[in-house]
């Protein structure tokens, strides 16, 4: 008898696993659930069938699998999506091939059911699949997001008698969805291995598509919905190889844009991680891409070590009056032939923007993450309305602020508000070691930042004042320094809480901060964007935070966390305890805080926003 690991991944599919795991519990010797931080009661529902469920970061179909059937215990292994069953003869067909197995594959039919419809033509009936097979002899290969298994060459295999069942779509909406999604991945995937995008693929493929479905393969024998499914996959087709060409005119584009990323300050920080995350990001992308940052910058060590073209240059707050150095830059942006300059920093701006204009720069583009209004000088006016072709502002509230002393500084349409973006971490690749280890019933608050007015903190010992007051169990672990630092430590000892709240200085492993506590809290009176909020919800925390309007943009008030009144403790004291006495929905509002990081802050998500932003095409008028 040969023992099998039926593996299986998962995203959001409550819908589905209950009856996939029931058709394989008397077949299987191991379970194993790869699950993609689902955000429904896909772990729930598997834990009831006493699976091996691992939690795993997607990174594409075919790298998932792979990573998954590392994870089963036995080398035979039987390969299944949420959205499949075994037919009772497929069932009877493998338990037959575990009391003798020959082969180093076996394959069977899959039959998709579609909007209730078992579809029994074109190119999807009969569609054989590899999915049972020694997992030394092989592995996941193909192109995303159409994987298959690839056996060894010289491995044997068979065929089984009986179907795969595949419930795929319940509704014609959720199959164009998944079009469009599927037509994403295919065309990245051909556009990385030199595929190529002529009219004649955009034009005929979709056409021989539809006739050898619809008619050579019979799909009119299913009805209305052989239609729709033979349509559906001349419409992917098209849109695959559509999306495809946009790529390489993308790209092209890209080898001709030449983009300078321009900041020298020397410490790191949110404005230089930003220019980190763009410039390398549009670098690998295939964009022309150089960097001029401070010689002694931690910017500049990780750009070397990124190996993307720099340059290195130092500015002071004055050095717009010096000539030399403007027309020095000048000729720079000339002979690099910059067709854009970004910034962020105000002294950037008064030098790199003025030769970027006397040079003929056509996108000089300011990033602004401070919402503190504008001064209406002289000088800014300048800068602002003949220097600046467009803004990138890091939130609304950011974006109202520019204007706030002067709406005409700057033309509205000008501005466009782009989320800084969060790298979400695999987990499994963190250090388990602890930054604090609780004690018994403690519910362990957490908040990040500088140490300065502006942050708030003294808040926080005011809130822990009123929580020790009622008797709760609780730590405030702080992170960060500054030069409130020695202030707010005496401020904690003079009000007997200097051991509930905890400063611990820097911390390098701020991912493992974020895991060891149970809820964030925002005590800022002003921030641009709140990213450490962004941080605290990619590792699942609920967010507490004073209502700034910046913070309203991040945290969903009532489904990821709490928003209270600027300043109020008393108020910010109360959802603390309401939350410490719920677990549930901690866990609750920790899901759907990750789900909304995955939706609107990944740093792919910004990326691809401050490229479309770049390569628009009016963007680089002075006018």
């Amino acid at each position: 008898m040969t023992n099998l690991s039926v593996v299986i991944i998962t995203l959001n599919e409550e819908r589905n696993i209950g009856r996939c795991l029931e058709s394989v519990n008397d077949i299987a010797d191991e379970i194993v659930v790869v699950d993609s931080y689902s955000t429904d009661d896909t772990e729930k529902i598997c834990k009831l069938y006493g699976v091996k469920f691992i939690q795993h970061r997607f990174d594409g179909h075919i790298e998932q699998k792979n990573w998954a059937i590392s994870q089963a215990r036995y080398p035979h292994i039987l390969s299944l999506d949420a959205d499949e069953v075994l037919s009772p003869r497929l069932k009877a067909s493998i338990k037959a091939v575990k009391e003798n197995w020959e082969y180093d594959g076996y394959y069977f039919n899959r039959m998709t059911n579609y909007c209730g419809k078992w579809i029994r033509h074109s190119s999807w009936y009969p569609s054989r699949k590899l999915r049972l097979w020694d997992s030394r002899k092989g592995e996941w290969g193909g192109m995303n997001p159409h994987d298959r298994f690839i056996l060894e060459k010289g491995a044997t295999r068979k065929f089984l008698k009986g179907d795969l069942l595949h419930y795929s779509y319940y509704t014609i909406h959720q199959h164009i969805e998944q079009i469009n999604k599927f037509s994403d991945i295919a065309a990245k995937s051909f556009y990385e291995v030199g595929r190529k995008a002529s009219w004649f693929n955009i034009l005929f493929h979709p056409f021989w598509r539809l006739f050898r479905d619809y008619i050579i393969k019979s799909g009119f024998m299913d009805g209305f919905y052989g239609l729709v499914i033979s349509l559906n996959s001349a419409h992917e087709t098209f849109l695959k190889y559509s999306k495809l060409r946009k790529l390489y005119k993308d790209a092209a584009n890209a080898s001709k844009n030449r983009i300078c990323f321009f900041n020298s300050l020397k410490t790191w920080g949110g404005g230089e991680k930003w220019h980190y995350d763009l410039s390398t990001g549009l670098a690998k992308m295939g964009y022309n891409v150089f960097v001029y940052s401070h010689p002694r910058s931690e910017l500049m060590k990780k750009i070397k070590d990124a190996r993307v073209n720099h340059r290195a240059i130092t500015v002071s707050n004055l050095s717009f009056l010096n000539p030399i150095k403007v027309m020095r830059l000048r000729r720079v942006f000339k002979r690099e032939r910059v067709r854009t300059l970004v910034m962020n920093l105000s002294s950037d701006l008064k030098v790199a923007g003025i030769a970027a204009r006397l040079a003929g720069v056509d996108n000089i583009i300011y990033k602004r993450a401070n919402a503190i209004p504008v001064r209406n000088t002289f000088l800014n006016r300048f800068l602002y309305r003949r220097i600046i072709t467009r803004m990138i502002a890091n939130s609304e509230e950011t974006k109202r602020s520019i204007l706030a002393n002067n709406p005409k500084l700057i033309h509205p349409s000008k501005i466009q508000v782009i989320y800084p973006g969060i790298e979400l971490i695999d987990r499994e690749k963190l250090k388990k070691k602890q930054i604090y280890r609780r004690r018994d019933g403690e519910i362990i608050l957490g908040n990040a930042g500088r140490l300065s007015e502006e942050k708030g903190q003294i808040y926080l010992i005011h809130l822990a004042e009123i929580l020790k007051e009622r008797g709760i169990k609780f730590r405030i672990l702080v992170a960060g320094t500054g030069k409130l630092k020695t202030w707010l430590k005496k401020q904690a000892r003079l009000r007997n809480v200097h051991k509930e709240v905890l400063f611990l200085g820097f911390i390098d492993n701020v991912e493992q901060f974020y895991m060891d506590i149970d809820i964030f809290l925002l005590t800022s009176l002003w921030e641009g964007f709140g990213y450490v909020m962004v941080e605290a919800m990619a590792e699942k925390k609920p967010v507490i935070a004073f209502d700034i309007k910046s913070s309203a943009e991040v945290v969903h008030n009532g489904q990821t966390g709490f928003l209270v009144p600027r300043g109020n403790v008393e108020a910010m004291a109360q959802k603390v305890i309401e939350l410490a006495e719920n677990k549930k929905l901690r866990q609750e509002f920790g899901n759907k805080g990750y789900e909304r990081v995955e939706s609107l802050f990944t740093i792919d998500h910004t990326i691809e926003e401050v490229r479309d932003f770049i390569t628009a095409e009016n963007g680089g008028s002075h006018k």
